[in-house]
Formats: C-alpha cells, structure tokens, sequence
C-alpha cells in the first residue's frame, strides 16, 4: 500500500505482528506557513497523510502544493469552526455568528447547530473536495467536531456514502463508526502536542502501542503571522515540524519496526 511520505529511508518488515502507524497532518490549507510544513513533513519527514480543509482562502494554494509534489490522495478535514462557510450564511444560518463566521468554540457551536444546517455544509464541503480531482484517503475534522453528537452521524454517513474510513476521537465514537460497518485506526494518539511535541514523547507514544494502527494527529507548520492571528496552537507547530522531519525519529522508526502507513492501508 502507497504511502504519501516518501524516500523516508524506513524499512518495512512484511509477516510479522507489528504496529501499522498513521501520522496524520491537520489543516492543510489553514494558513500558507501550514500549508508549507505540512508539505515539508509529508516529503521529507514521517508524516504519512494529510486532511485538507476546503473552506478558506488557501486552499487552491495547498492544492498547488500537492500537485507539485505529485500527491494525488489525501483526507478531507470537515470544518464548521474556522473561517466562514462554503454555502451563504442565510443558507446555514445556525452554524454562523452575526459576521456570517463559523463559531471558534465547537463546544459552544455545536448545541447551536441546527443538523441539517451541518449535514448541508458538510455535504457541500465533500462535493468541493471531490471537484479538486482528488482522491479521499478518509475524514476527520477541525477541532473534533465530527465526535460530537448529531454530527458524528452526519460524519459516518457522509464516509458510508464515499466508502472511506473516518477518524475516530475516543472508544465511545470507535464503536459507533465500527459499528456503522466503516474502517477506523485501534487506536488514536492526540497528546503529540502543546508540551508533547518532544522527540521523547513521540517515542513514548508509539512504543505504547506495540500492535494494531494506531494514528498520532499532529499540525505541523512554519508559522506565519496569519496563523498566530487566527489559532491559540500557533509556536508548537514549528516544534513538531522538527521532530517529524528529525533524523532520530527516523532511526527510532527503522530500529522499532514500525510499518508506516496512510489512511488508505486500512481499506486494503
């Protein structure tokens, strides 16, 4: 099965149990310095996929990007708490705040939301996604809003209908997707970030999970202005391109047996 990482120097060993890793990029298309890390961890580190948002104002940018490098495959990362909407805010009325923008807070968005608001952005979301030309690897979202009641429902049958694993947040979501008769990873790791964006912590991580697939969610990005603008979660993601593009990670990775995968391994 294809990863998206390439010339990454990992050796993957075939028959014997090991850990199949996803390391998946968040918020591709956020900010051009987003954009930028994420393609410089995709080519030169370990990361092995990424979710593209398709909502803000570079995203035809990041889509450059991709064809430069020649990625054809990568996630869709539902959005209803960055920016504004694709469809016009009288449209999806519930999802918006008096400025016509999605709400930043999804614990406070969400029980505002009217669902077929959601179900009808989201749709428009995926429609656009599948008119870049690309194909879908999975789904996930920004700040979790898909493990969310009422929208993880949308979520599972938007993934029913494309035939694409989508991320699960916790056990609870796990069983549900499962479930719902679609793929998901064993386990997902969300705590390589904010003070656990080391080398140490990564490592830890993975050797906590010795089996099975296991997704480590990280956002690496060469931080720009924009970014510290619009997101609290802005110096952290030059440490985590560091670590992600580092050669002791790489060795770590050779040594431990690690199967680096994308999202596609598990529809194999």
């Amino acid at each position: 099965m294809r990863c998206i990482c390439r010339n990454s120097g990992i050796s993957l060993s075939e028959g014997i149990a090991m850990l199949n890793l996803i390391i998946n990029a968040d918020d591709l298309g956020l900010t051009p310095g987003c954009s930028k890390g994420i393609m410089q961890a995709l080519t030169a580190g370990i990361v092995t996929d990424t979710t593209l948002m398709v909502n803000t104002d570079f995203t035809e940018d990041a889509l450059a990007q991709l064809k430069q490098q020649g990625i054809t495959r990568v996630g869709l990362h539902l959005n209803l708490t960055m920016g504004r909407p694709l469809l016009a805010a009288d449209q999806v009325p519930s999802l918006v705040d008096a400025q016509g923008r999605f709400r930043r807070r999804v614990a406070e968005a969400v029980p505002l939301m009217n669902m077929a608001d959601a179900k009808r952005e989201l749709s428009a979301q995926v429609d656009k996604f599948l008119a870049t030309g690309l194909g879908l690897t999975h789904l996930d979202s920004h700040h979790h809003a898909h493990t969310y009641p009422g929208i993880l429902e949308i979520a599972i049958e938007l993934a029913q209908q494309l035939q694409v694993p989508l991320r699960q947040g916790n056990d609870a979501v796990r069983q549900k997707i499962t479930q719902a008769g679609l793929a998901t990873t064993d386990a997902i790791a969300l705590n390589f970030y904010e003070q656990g964006t080391t080398l140490d912590n990564l490592q830890h991580i993975i050797h906590s999970h010795p089996t099975g697939t296991l997704e480590i969610m990280c956002h690496p990005a060469k931080p720009d202005q924009l970014l510290y603008e619009i997101s609290s979660y802005n110096h952290w993601r030059e440490q985590e391109l560091t670590v992600l593009t580092s050669r002791e990670i790489r060795a770590f990775l050779t040594n431990s047996g690690v199967r680096l995968v994308g999202f596609d391994a598990l529809q194999a």
